[in-house]
């Protein structure tokens, strides 16, 4: 298990960008590749959540440490997949969503994806 990779952010694309650390490039999924473009080339700290699958190793990155507490916190909710959790992160900025679950904003939670009163149910929100 990893908590952060630091080396120089030498790639972008649409759905991940690779940091190079120790001569290897690593793959990360993020939520937003796009707003890392003020970094490229430079050396960066991304805080990563690994997934280890049968058919593959993934590394999930982010910008802040409570950043990726609400993907951990997202991804701890039965149905909601690392995939999910990052497209609800690219959604919405953190301090919405966490003020959202704080508040138990049903109305608001219900706009993400692959989220309705019976996951928030689980979510121990209603």
């Amino acid at each position: 298990m990893y908590d952060y990779i630091k080396g120089k952010l030498t790639k972008i694309t649409a759905k991940y960008i690779v940091v190079e650390a120790g001569g290897l490039g690593y793959i990360i999924n993020v939520a937003n590749p796009y707003s890392f473009s003020d970094l490229m080339n430079q050396d960066v700290q991304i805080y990563l959540h690994q997934v280890v699958r049968e058919d593959a190793q993934l590394l999930f990155g982010f910008h802040t440490e409570d950043e990726k507490a609400v993907f951990l916190n997202l991804i701890s909710v039965s149905g909601i997949g690392p995939t999910t959790a990052l497209a609800i992160i690219a959604v919405d900025d953190n301090e919405g969503l966490v003020t959202a679950i704080d508040n138990s904003d049903i109305r608001y939670l219900m706009k993400f994806p692959k989220i309705g009163k019976k996951r928030l149910n689980k979510w121990c929100l209603i």
